[in-house]
């Protein structure tokens, strides 16, 4: 290995990551490709998906050959299954809807990777999120929201410690995705064009990531009945895992008008639709596993973001016991999903996040 600075990249396969790790080697850093192994590619039907598959992996290894930088495998697959995957099925057979994107980020991403990095005897990991990293004068990482809200990832990283912080880099802050295409183009990446995956990073074809996580954990789920507000049955159904608060489609059901679930009930297996869409909005709630990255004044104002396409609403904290917060928000927001991550910002700062509890 070199004297100059070295530093790890995380290469998923995508143009982001490949792009992030040019932009280091541009500046004349040592850069070492990592890809994550988080699954096997022996079943056919697994490499029907797109994400953190056979060809990602592919494109991985294109990549750093195309950027000339060493590229390494590391093996997280038992890593993934037990802190990713097996909680998810946790959250989903208890009617909650959980956010594996932030525990694979904080468990793989920023946590076995960074263990990893640092025996390499790297100063830091780069990846490609669409987030920006700022620094003071002693060095300490402040994250904000990247410029393009329809692309930030701070959402996905509002489980990261301070010092998983203090460890990563991500140049495509100030970026958008246009103009990280055409560096890749101008650099010869083989995935320049490559088509951005919306999918679960787990899953098979024709198949949910609920019920692919049900055979995968031999899961029994609780059954039930769909009912309207009054409590009336409306249809039997196999398993409160298949539901999600504000949820439309799927249902199975004619009411006249639109319904939505606004309601789980994992004792009875109720599953309630209403008709009425004032009754999915909230404007208080509970989090529990907060993770605060800054001190939080009890009842300033803070913007607050429950789900990740959501814009962030303004609200206060009103109550913070150990890892647990309550939150009201100045304007209601629709399904606010026990399970889900809520994220707090200052000025687009982001200063902690936890997981939303059923009421």
């Amino acid at each position: 290995m070199s004297n100059k600075v070295t530093y790890v990249a995380a290469l998923s396969g995508g143009v982001d990551s490949s792009v992030a790790a040019y932009l280091y080697l541009r500046k004349g850093y040592n850069i070492i490709g990592v890809t994550l192994r988080m699954r096997s590619c022996d079943d056919y039907r697994e490499k029907s998906r797109a994400c953190c598959g056979a060809e990602d992996n592919m494109q991985a290894r294109l990549a750093a050959e195309t950027l000339n930088i060493p590229h390494y495998f590391f093996d997280v697959r038992e890593l993934f299954k037990n802190k990713v995957l097996r909680p998810s099925w946790e959250e989903y057979k208890n009617g909650r809807t959980p956010n594996p994107c932030i525990l694979c980020n904080y468990y793989l991403k920023f946590g076995a990777l960074m263990d990893f990095a640092e025996k390499l005897g790297a100063c830091g990991i780069i990846t490609g999120h669409y987030s920006i990293i700022k620094r003071d004068s002693k060095g300490k990482a402040y994250l904000y929201r990247n410029l393009d809200n329809s692309k930030d990832q701070t959402y996905f990283l509002s489980a990261l410690t301070q010092k998983q912080l203090d460890f990563s880099y991500m140049p495509l802050g100030c970026m958008t995705k246009s103009e990280v295409r055409e560096t890749a183009k101008k650099i010869g990446l083989p995935n320049a064009d490559k088509i951005e995956s919306q999918d679960a990073c787990f899953g098979y074809k024709d198949e949910t990531f609920q019920k692919t996580l049900k055979r995968i954990f031999n899961g029994k789920s609780i059954s039930g009945y769909l009912v309207d507000e009054n409590g009336k049955k409306l249809k039997k159904h196999n398993g409160i895992e298949n539901f999600t608060i504000g949820q439309r489609k799927g249902l199975g059901i004619a009411l006249g008008k639109p319904g939505y679930v606004n309601d789980i009930n994992r004792e009875t297996g109720k599953v309630t639709v209403s008709t009425n869409t004032e009754e999915l909005f909230k404007n208080s709630f509970a989090a529990d596993n907060m993770n605060w990255l800054e001190f939080i004044k009890q009842d300033s104002i803070y913007e607050i973001q429950t789900r990740y396409r959501q814009e962030p609403v303004r609200g206060v904290v009103t109550e913070i016991n150990s890892s647990t917060a309550s939150f009201e928000l100045l304007k209601p927001v629709r399904a606010v999903t026990p399970g889900q991550a809520v994220a707090v910002y200052c000025h687009n700062r982001l200063i902690g996040g936890g997981g939303i509890k059923a009421d």
